[in-house]
């Protein structure tokens, strides 16, 4: 179903209307905004056909799941975002993803987002008698993607400093599980940072940059400097998880090494011993030590003595 919003000029008003009752053209100071969110693929190859949206546009703006990226042709941009739909960042089920083409004086959006709360964030909204300009809308749905981010990071950082308190005292695999959830979710909102951190960058060095039809410079290096801050907060975080999961391997692998070290001690104390009770174990009939009186004594002492005695020398070594 296509949801039209017409602000006519004339009246001054918002009219919800049919596709088929858009006028053929539009008036300069009129505002359309077309929402595709629960459109059929017939539907919205209907309106990107009205516009005469290039192919390669309309593909990719049709796309359920596509990279962040902005393109444009002579009169429409094309501008895809992904936004952070999850609760936190203990799991990553899918981005919301942000579809939307527009003009001087007209809007195509298609929104992919399973948070109600989100999505609500990143519908334009309209102001009964107001005629609001599309870049407003575009700047309201880039601030709400950009905002779906940072929510979760501050609130993460707070998370993360428990995880290192009790990575310090007591950790566990438990833990080292979550970490490992944490750096999978937090390596792939980065990547989403980085496209579209380097869309607002290429802008501003860009004359011809499709933003700058829209935005003026200022707004574009704002754009810019909230997702960059995301990006740099995202790879901190991600740094700082490596980190707890290298201090746990380095702290667990000394506590095995401390282990291995006593057991071998052990072991180069007792094989000796072991050796002399295999010799005197054997079942030969001429063994003269066998007839002495106080065989079984001496053989004892000889053993606790040399017991005793690699005890000594592992101490004088420093090994143990």
């Amino acid at each position: 179903m296509i949801s039209l919003s017409y602000f006519e000029p004339e009246t001054r008003s918002w009219q919800q209307i049919s596709f088929s009752k858009l006028p053929a053209k539009i008036p300069a100071d009129a505002r359309v905004w077309l929402n595709l969110t629960d459109a059929t693929a017939d539907e919205t190859l209907q309106v990107l056909q009205r516009f005469a949206i290039e192919p390669t546009l309309a593909e990719d703006f049709s796309r359920q799941r596509h990279p962040p990226k902005l393109e444009a042709q002579s009169n429409f941009t094309l501008l895809i975002l992904r936004g952070y739909a999850d609760a936190d960042f203990s799991e990553y089920t899918a981005s919301a993803q942000v579809n939307i083409l527009y003009s001087q004086n007209i809007l195509i959006s298609r929104l992919h987002c399973h948070n109600p709360q989100l999505l609500a964030q990143l519908t334009p909204l309209i102001q009964p008698g107001q005629s609001i300009a599309i870049a407003e809308w575009v700047k309201q749905m880039v601030l709400a993607v950009s905002g779906s981010y940072l929510e979760k990071l501050i609130n993460f950082e707070d998370e993360q400093s428990e995880l290192e308190d009790v990575m310090l005292h007591r950790g566990s695999d438990e833990q080292m599980a979550s970490i490992m959830r944490y750096r999978s979710v937090l390596r792939k909102i980065n990547r989403n940072l980085a496209y579209q951190k380097d869309i607002f960058s290429d802008a501003i060095y860009e004359q011809q940059n499709p933003l700058l039809r829209h935005f003026s410079d200022t707004e574009i290096r704002d754009f810019y400097e909230k997702f960059e801050r995301l990006h740099s907060m995202t790879d901190l975080y991600y740094d700082q998880l490596s980190d707890l999961v290298e201090g746990y391997l380095s702290t667990t692998s000394h506590q095995i090494n401390e282990r291995m070290k006593v057991l071998t001690i052990v072991s180069t104390i007792f094989i000796p011993l072991t050796f002399i009770a295999g010799i005197y174990g054997m079942n030969f009939v001429y063994m003269p030590e066998l007839h002495i009186a106080n065989g079984y004594f001496m053989v004892l002492i000889a053993m606790a003595l040399g017991g005793i005695g690699g005890l000594i020398w592992f101490k004088i070594r420093g090994w143990w």
